[in-house]
């Protein structure tokens, strides 16, 4: 019996390993799991500024819209977006979600 809980320990620090090389290998390609750390500092710099956000929707398009930012934390921005001549809405936009942030 005590030779399944070695072999356990054993199969447990090698599955340790390769989560931990499969984590790197995704921040080397650009791919961040757990988050965007350093895009809700940026956003949090442009708080009262007029940006361009191109963000992802749920079904793959890409739009691009100019806002000003309210305020931001790590993983979401409130925005006050234009949608028309005078028309404007407040909306609440998750950082996952933004591919591109270009300042006006």
């Amino acid at each position: 019996m005590e030779y399944f809980g070695i072999f356990s320990f054993v199969m447990v620090l090698a599955l340790y390993g390769k989560v931990h090389r499969l984590e790197r290998i995704l921040r080397d390609n650009g791919i961040r799991p757990g988050g965007t750390a350093g895009l809700g500092e940026q956003v949090r710099k442009q708080v009262g500024r007029t940006v361009e956000l191109t963000l992802e929707t749920s079904d793959g398009d890409i739009m691009g819209k100019q806002c000003k930012v309210l305020d931001a934390d790590e993983t979401w921005a409130l925005v006050l977006a234009n949608e028309g001549k005078k028309n404007e809405c407040e909306k609440l936009i998750r950082l996952d979600s933004v591919k591109q942030i270009k300042v006006k």
